[in-house]
């Protein structure tokens, strides 16, 4: 904790060179013709004419934004063109997004990684970071979504954790077009009782702009699951075999309350307040059988029964921003406080057929609390010849408490505690970390290059046992970003990162948690931090509505992070948590978007990558490896000037584990819309079509066979109308309008 004072001791050290900096600093250099800092776009085709737009954490969102765009450090993807985004989830948006893939639980991925780090609007969130984020996803309206930043190798003003990298959701704000008020209504009925709903409210001028969503949501969906896995180890060959079904139903409720506030020409102040809650019924039954090495069936109970469960997140922050002399020369400070939490309540029945025994009820209460805390401040100002600096410092504190509860018995009115399978646990982490960055354009050649330091300190405590550990993590992160200009269409980027991730509490936690007879968890409190190298380099092209991308990436990843189950003999397995020695993958990514004619667009995105995983570490004898190759395709059809037709195609790449492997999926999705009028429009999208999304998991290893299958009802059609309101002209509808911006390659992403 030394290095508190430390921090307060720089802010004040920046504030006074900042005000001495104010009075004395020259005027910047103008901008020089070739490629500049990040803060302006790279050089491209002559720009497209200027429009308003709404800076937000440094990014530019304009009404007439290009579909892609990108600068140094990222990529940046339109949804508002998206028909699957207007009537779905968040997670059916980031569909959509290039090196971006999602299962049918909600799980993202970024490259075939599941270690990512979601920010929205640039800054974490607790319902983000904690075990709800799945939820969320699919819960969450992705209308409420302008945009999606992809930071593959982010720079140094990021945090390192996470290793795949960083997905952050930029929200829409209030158009700065005029004053007045503005908003839309929003409603989509779908299939098995599915529904979604919403109103937004801006109001503008000259120094307030506020911003009201209100949002709902009714899901249902369900689901079937099978397997059938051989273990060979102690005991001999045990065979089970497994099935079970299951239906949920619940509803979401979210709230945001955004505003910016000029105080003066100097000094800003900004806030946000964000609410969502979620209430779920969960039904199903399942029946397991296991089978000696004799063919003998030793277990087999089948089971019924329910769970409810609860969720809610707030969270806000309030940041205060002073304008210095020169373009993009500020201080700012920033406070923010999140907080998720849930409530799970479920009943079960077992009926023992072998051994023959009376029914047993199973009875449990789990209670989960996600705290974090941010006080950060970033300073920025020019540099001569067009260059930037960045400094900045973050405080953060991130605190779960997860408590469950068990009880048994032969009845349900009489169960009692059960003290083996009950336990509380308390994990705590601050991260205090400083960061200096530094853009220079040299001709055609820009570098970007920074240093992060952290300190990182976690603590659980296990109150049921007794068992504390504590660990700390302190490392520099450097990172580097090449920007070459070839033409004035054409050009060549470079990029480098070390980034790490940290165990959570629920990787950590040393308690064997009981799921059934067969089957525990554990986590393991010696787990260290996975740490990643990564290198990338691109070649980009656009040309009026052209727009191609090449990208090779290599990732070189030590202790990574990783389920491992072990045979507990008797058909009894632990799954619990291991370091890896070390692991690699690598490939080729490519996005095409451009118009085959007037009116029809294509959309190509496509990885092949290869990973090798050590397994060598978890005893299995060699490495294992395997390519895989995914992507998606999307053709969009502009059959009239106020009617759009689209089509994609979704293909998520074959995941190769420890263990054994995932299959790939297949999944087409249809969406037409219709304007009825400036004013009102009509959605009509029919999700997963031919009902192929199903996940297949292969098990292959020493004394591990087997294969797990489940599949869910996500097909389904919706249909919607959305009605814009308030004074000004409507906002063009980024569904209709390719040309866009199509001369520019946008402010940076």
């Amino acid at each position: 904790m030394k290095s508190v004072p430390a921090s307060v001791g720089f802010v004040g050290m920046l504030l006074a060179a900042s005000a001495a900096e104010a009075q004395t600093a020259p005027t910047p250099s103008p901008p020089a013709a070739k490629p500049g800092p990040a803060s302006s776009p790279p050089a491209s085709p002559p720009p497209a004419p200027k429009s308003e737009g709404t800076t937000v954490s440094g990014v530019t969102v304009k009404a007439d934004d290009p579909p892609v765009k990108s600068s140094i450090d990222r990529r940046s993807y339109s949804v508002a063109g998206d028909l699957q985004a207007t009537t779905g989830s968040i997670a059916d948006a980031l569909k959509r997004v290039p090196s971006v893939e999602v299962d049918i639980e909600g799980n993202v991925r970024l490259r075939g990684e599941s270690s990512v780090t979601i920010l929205i609007d640039g800054k974490p969130s607790a319902i983000m970071r904690g075990g709800g984020r799945a939820d969320a996803l699919q819960q969450i309206p992705a209308d409420q979504i302008e945009r999606v930043e992809v930071l593959t190798n982010p720079g140094a003003d990021f945090s390192p954790e996470g290793t795949g990298g960083i997905i952050n959701l930029v929200t829409k704000k209030a158009s700065k077009a005029g004053e007045g008020v503005s908003g839309s209504v929003k409603g989509n009925v779908g299939t098995g009782g599915r529904y979604n709903g919403g109103v937004s409210w801006n109001y503008n001028s000259k120094a307030l702009t506020v911003s009201l969503d209100a949002g709902l949501s009714r899901t249902s969906s369900r689901s079937e699951s099978r397997g059938d896995r051989t273990v060979t180890g102690i005991g001999g060959t045990f065979r089970r075999r497994s099935e079970g079904r299951s239906r949920s139903e619940g509803e979401s409720y979210s709230l945001q309350a955004s505003a910016d506030y000029e105080l003066d020409p100097k000094n800003r102040l900004s806030g946000n307040v964000s609410y969502f809650a979620s209430s779920y019924a969960f039904g199903g039954d399942s029946r397991s059988t296991i089978a000696d090495p004799a063919g003998v069936l030793v277990s087999d109970r089948p089971n019924r029964g329910s769970t409810g469960s609860d969720s809610n997140s707030l969270s806000g922050w309030l940041s205060w921003r002073r304008e210095f002399t020169g373009e993009d020369h500020n201080f700012t400070l920033e406070l923010q406080r999140s907080r998720w939490g849930y409530d799970s309540d479920s009943v079960y029945q077992y009926d023992n057929l072998v051994p023959p025994a009376p029914s047993q009820f199973e009875r449990s209460d789990s209670r989960s609390t996600d705290g974090y805390w941010n006080f950060k401040g970033d300073y920025k100002r020019p540099m001569p010849g067009s260059g930037r600096f960045k400094a900045g410092f973050n405080f953060e504190q991130n605190e779960s408490d997860n408590d469950t509860v068990y009880f048994s018995g032969p009845t349900k009115g009489s169960t009692l505690f059960d003290p083996t399978r009950s336990h509380r646990l308390i994990f705590e982490e601050t991260v205090l970390s400083a960061y200096l960055s530094y853009e220079q354009p040299f001709g055609d050649l820009t570098v970007l290059a920074g240093l992060r330091y952290e300190s990182a300190t976690n603590d659980i405590n296990l109150l049921t046992t007794g068992l504390k550990s504590s660990h700390r993590y302190d490392q520099l992160y450097p990172s580097l970003h090449l920007d070459y200009r070839l033409s004035e269409t054409s050009r060549l980027k470079a990029s480098y990162s070390l980034r790490i991730s940290r165990p959570r509490g629920y990787d950590l936690d040393p308690f064997r948690t009981y799921y059934d007879a067969f089957n525990y968890r554990q986590g393991n409190p010696n787990l260290e931090p996975s740490q990643s190298q990564s290198w990338e380099g691109s070649y980009e092209y656009r040309k009026q509505r052209s727009y191609y991308l090449v990208t090779g990436f290599y990732r070189q990843t030590k202790d990574g992070i990783t389920d491992e189950t072990i045979d507990l003999g008797g058909g009894v397995l632990l799954t619990t948590k291991a370091n890896l020695a070390r692991n690699r993958s690598g490939g080729l990514e490519l996005v095409a978007n451009r118009s085959l004619t007037k009116t029809l667009r294509l959309n190509l995105t496509g990885t092949a990558y290869w990973t090798q995983i050590d397994v060598g570490s978890l005893g299995y004898g060699r490495d294992r490896s395997a390519w895989s190759v995914g992507g998606r395709a999307s053709l969009d059809w502009d059959i009239s000037p106020s009617d759009l037709l689209q089509a994609q195609a979704v293909v998520t790449a074959k995941r190769i584990m420890p263990q054994g492997y995932a299959e790939p999926t297949f999944g087409l999705n249809l969406g037409y819309r219709h304007k009825l009028t400036d004013r009102l429009l009509l959605t009509i999208t029919a999700s997963d079509v031919l009902d192929s999304l199903d996940r297949r998991i292969v098990l292959d290893a020493p004394g591990l066979k087997g294969v797990s299958a489940s599949s869910s009802t996500t097909r389904g059609v919706f249909i919607g109308l959305r009605y814009r309101f308030g004074s000004g002209k409507p906002q063009r509808d980024p569904g209709f309008d390719y040309n866009a911006g199509s001369g520019a390659a946008g402010p940076p992403g």
